[in-house]
């Protein structure tokens, strides 16, 4: 039969093929040899097992299937390979047909990248604005600053507390009062520029994602509810809590909590494929030089003694991640 590649709801796809009867022999004798060579029969060394006994002691079953297995394993990459179909996830195999010295019949289900049919994104972060008063610092919250830090170094006991003054300032290391509260008010507005641009990007990429047509495949979403739980798990237990009675504590278990990350989960997997279509689109990645050089400062900051234990081909996909999306945020920043 000829092989079918059909296209399914949720940017899934179905493979049907055959593998020829003389492949499958090939397989078929490649799969004998593999469990003769581990095979532990009384009388027989491992590897000189007569055929018939080994086809008796495992059954002609296992055997075939066996040789299925090895047979896909071979075909279902040349397959992805040769019909350009970006798979994702595990596939699920069906055999349609399996006999000795016959044609291996299979259908394979798997997820696959979507397709991403942007908008005019450029059009579209050329006319998304910060407004100009979001990094304007107030003297009230400077006012508010000063009063948190007077708070903060407040001593135990009925002293009173400390007069903010010029003596005050040089307590914090500032020659003077009108020093220190430059020092905060740069400090603050670094920190509304910072949450400004977030806000930006966050707002071109929600605009974009209202013109794009995305069908979501459901295995992308269950990757970013593992990365939301992972994230959560390891914020939990960075507080001191064990995961355990934080979920006792909100009366949820695992499986309650996923469900409830279902459309934050859909938005996250949607925005990574609508910034993975631009920087292919626009060729945006970071250099060797960048990759290597996040890589390196991210590892000086282990103890020397942990340095050695890290993956650092797993640093680097991450270090990329986040490089190749920084420099796709900048270019959208730039749109003039």
């Amino acid at each position: 039969m000829p092989l079918s590649i059909k296209k399914l709801p949720k940017s899934m796809v179905e493979i049907e093929d055959e593998i020829s009867a003389d492949d499958f022999e090939h397989h078929y004798k490649d799969a004998l040899k593999e469990l003769n060579e581990k095979s532990a029969i009384s009388g027989f060394r491992a590897g000189h097992v007569p055929e018939n006994i080994l086809v008796e002691k495992i059954g002609e079953g296992s055997l075939l299937e066996h040789a299925a297995e090895h047979a896909l394993q071979n075909e279902y990459p040349k397959i992805l390979e040769e019909h350009k179909i970006d798979a994702i996830g595990h596939p699920q195999i069906t055999i349609t047909k399996i006999a000795r010295k016959n044609p291996l019949g299979f259908k394979i289900t798997v997820a696959v990248l979507p397709e991403v049919t942007l908008p005019d994104y450029k059009n579209i972060a050329k006319n998304t604005t910060t407004k100009t008063d979001e990094t304007k610092v107030e003297e009230k919250e400077i006012d508010d600053a000063l009063e948190f830090v007077k708070k903060s170094g407040k001593k135990e006991g009925d002293a009173p507390p400390p007069e903010i003054n010029d003596e005050f300032a040089k307590k914090l290391g500032q020659k003077d009062l009108t020093a220190l509260r430059e020092l905060l008010r740069q400090n603050i507005s670094e920190d509304k520029t910072i949450k400004a641009r977030e806000r930006k990007r966050m707002e071109i990429l929600d605009k974009i994602s209202a013109s794009t047509n995305i069908e979501i495949p459901e295995v992308l979403i269950m990757s970013e509810k593992e990365k939301m739980s992972l994230e959560l798990r390891s914020s939990i237990e960075n507080m001191g809590m064990k995961w355990d009675d934080y979920l006792l504590h909100i009366k949820k278990n695992e499986d309650e909590l996923k469900k409830d990350w279902s459309q934050e989960a859909e938005k996250r997997a949607r925005y990574a494929l609508i910034l993975r279509e631009i920087a292919n689109a626009e060729k945006i990645e970071p250099t060797e030089a960048e990759l290597n050089d996040f890589t390196e400062k991210n590892i000086a900051q282990y103890p020397e003694t942990e340095r050695k234990k890290v993956d650092k081909p797993r640093l680097k996909d991450y270090a990329y991640g986040i490089l190749r999306n920084e420099k796709i945020f900048q270019f959208l920043e730039s749109q003039k």
